[in-house]
């Protein structure tokens, strides 16, 4: 075997191993990808149940929202803690919608939330403070808000929770 041989095996053994880099380091971003991902969706879930709890653990916030819901008039401070409620519970809304949008959710984490969402923009108290706090929120889930609203007032909207 000549040198240029020896050479020419050495050229190929050197493609081999980085033929095998590519598949190994493919492989890592694939993995890191799902990790990613799936760590995504849990902080989803988790600033949800961060926002229920909330709800479940005050029995003022839930007395606010009981008052609201039957048209009663709210003290300030009751328009106060249910508007930064509200703010709070949107925000989780938008940023799951964004990760809608990118592809992070799979379809029935997704409808869940969808659902929970009509749910609250069936509510007329919220349907007012969304008229005035809309403008809070990024356009594309303003837009997206303002359809199921539109689905809501003519019936095509996905069924209530309650």
């Amino acid at each position: 075997m000549t040198l240029q041989d020896l050479g020419a095996v050495g050229e190929l053994l050197g493609g081999v191993a980085v033929l095998a880099t590519l598949v190994y380091l493919a492989l890592q971003i694939r993995q890191n990808t799902a990790m990613m991902t799936a760590q995504a969706v849990q902080a989803s879930v988790d600033a949800t149940q961060r926002v229920l709890l909330f709800r479940a653990e005050h029995p003022e916030l839930r007395s606010i929202i009981r008052k609201a819901r039957s048209v009663e008039q709210l003290t300030v401070d009751e328009i106060e803690a249910l508007v930064s409620y509200l703010q709070a519970v949107f925000m989780n809304f938008q940023a799951r919608f964004q990760h809608d949008q990118r592809g992070v959710f799979d379809a029935s984490v997704n409808e869940s939330y969808e659902l929970i969402l009509a749910d609250y923009l069936r509510q007329p108290f919220v349907r007012r403070w969304w008229s005035f706090s809309r403008a809070l929120y990024g356009e594309s889930f303003r837009r997206h808000c303002d359809a199921l609203l539109a689905a809501i007032d003519s019936g095509t909207a996905p069924p209530a929770l309650d």
